[in-house]
């Protein structure tokens, strides 16, 4: 009976063999060891070229923008100034008018911005606009169809303060306190040469605005000649 206990204790007693699993950490799971990406000769040979080769290629592409840019003509350093052939854009407005449009003889060095018959509006008008020799602005409106809101609007809204005389005519000054323009107006039943409305509006100064006052005056009812000049009918 001893002998029996014994080799029962034996068995018992013994520790079981630890297969590898167990050795490899818990649960089974094995260490993994990173992988190290393997190249081929050919991406090796990629890798470890020169960076003469990228100097290159940028040196190719500046080349080709200086190349684009030489070709471009390079900006004018004047800036466009606009000088509209008032004679020659009158010509044909004479026809459709029924008046004979402005052409007033302002100083040389002004320059005119724009000069064309509105046919289109409800009141029909000639205009022109001109820049000074101070970079200033004189232009007008000249029509034979005149009401009372077509003068509002080309006066911006603005009110009456006072009248003055130039060339045995009054005009009706339109100013507004808080704007920069100043308008005199030639109300068709003041204009005894040909009776049309005139609005000259700008923000010249005094001896420039007089001087436009006074030359669109005196090119009331005188006709655009053909070759430029204005002539009386």
């Amino acid at each position: 009976m001893g002998r029996v206990n014994e080799r029962e204790h034996d068995e018992t007693s013994e520790p079981e063999p630890v297969g590898r699993d167990s050795a490899e950490g818990p649960a089974g799971v094995q260490d993994e060891q990173p992988v190290r990406p393997q190249l081929t000769p050919a991406q090796s040979r990629r890798l470890s070229q020169p960076m003469v080769g990228i100097l290159l290629s940028v040196l190719v592409t500046v080349g080709a923008v200086a190349v684009l840019m030489l070709m471009n003509p390079s900006p004018d350093p004047e800036p466009f100034t606009p000088d509209e052939d008032v004679d020659e854009a009158a010509g044909p407005v004479a026809d459709v008018a029924g008046y004979a449009p402005l052409v007033p003889q302002v100083p040389d060095d002004w320059t005119a911005n724009y000069a064309r018959w509105k046919g289109g509006e409800e009141v029909p008008h000639w205009e022109v606009g001109y820049t000074t020799s101070e970079t200033a602005f004189v232009g007008f409106a000249q029509t034979d169809a005149a009401n009372p809101t077509w003068v509002a609007q080309e006066v911006d809204q603005a009110p009456e303060a006072g009248t003055i005389t130039r060339e045995g005519m009054e005009l009706t000054i339109r100013r507004d306190e808080d704007a920069d323009r100043e308008h005199f107006v030639l109300d068709a039943e003041e204009n005894d040469v040909d009776g049309t409305t005139v609005i000259i509006s700008g923000d010249a100064g005094d001896a420039e605005f007089d001087a436009a006052l006074r030359a669109i005056l005196d090119g009331l009812g005188e006709s655009p000649a053909a070759d430029g000049s204005p002539s009386a009918p």
